[in-house]
């Protein structure tokens, strides 16, 4: 089967360099020069995978995530890799705070472009295969179903992200153990970045504000990472 890869920039020739370097590789393109374009096509299609650079003009490339994360359309589970032409720190954490997937810095290897797109593919292929098994964990009043990506605690939903959902998933799975940043990272989003810290201990703070009553189950472990106890 062939996947569907969305393309967002507002470079012509970048555009079409990954365009045929993709097809090459067998995937169906399409492209964006605008975030407001691209929302437009999200509310006909759903595509396997997002290329999204983060200096869009209006809208900008977070912000455009931002919202794509946020609402409860299908296209909120689609890995989404981020172009950028800075090389700091900060547009890089910030896009994975955001819910980024990857991201990559403009020059990039078309060769290691691809691979990174095929990488992602198959984690995300992997992942729905496991949505397809009705696993529902229970900690206390939580309760996660993971084929319908939902967290309620009683009758309540909680409104988190992907990467907050797999997070919490995994600590509530893998109860008294302790996940430390780097594993959750690699565990989560494929593999170590810098600044792992940061992005787990942002994603960390967003998932306690919505647990609410709960938010005592997760346990800092000082100098290592978080654990999940379930409440007495």
């Amino acid at each position: 089967m062939k996947h569907t890869i969305l393309v967002i920039d507002d470079e012509p020739g970048l555009l079409k360099s990954v365009r045929e370097r993709l097809e090459l590789e067998n995937f169906n393109v399409l492209t964006c020069a605008t975030a407001e374009q691209a929302a437009g096509t999200l509310a006909r299609f759903t595509p396997d995978l997002m290329v999204v650079d983060l200096r869009l003009p209006g809208m900008s490339g977070l912000d455009f995530c931002r919202q794509v994360r946020s609402t409860e359309h299908p296209s909120r589970l689609v890995p989404i890799i981020f172009l950028t032409t800075d090389r700091s720190e900060l547009h890089k954490v910030l896009g994975l705070e955001l819910g980024g997937d990857d991201y990559m810095t403009k020059p990039f290897s078309p060769a290691e472009f691809v691979a990174r797109v095929k990488a992602l593919i198959r984690r995300s292929v992997s992942a729905q295969s496991h949505d397809e098994i009705e696993e529902t964990l229970v900690s206390g009043e939580l309760g996660i179903n993971y084929a319908r990506h939902e967290a309620k605690i009683s009758d309540r939903i909680l409104k988190l992200s992907p990467k907050e959902f797999e997070i919490l998933y995994l600590l509530v799975k893998k109860r008294g153990r302790v996940m430390t940043r780097q594993f959750l990272m690699e565990r989560i989003w494929g593999r170590p970045y810098f600044n792992t810290s940061r992005v787990i201990d942002t994603h960390i703070k967003n998932l306690r504000k919505n647990l609410g009553k709960m938010q005592e189950c997760v346990i800092t472990v000082e100098s290592l990472g978080y654990k999940w106890e379930d409440p007495e």
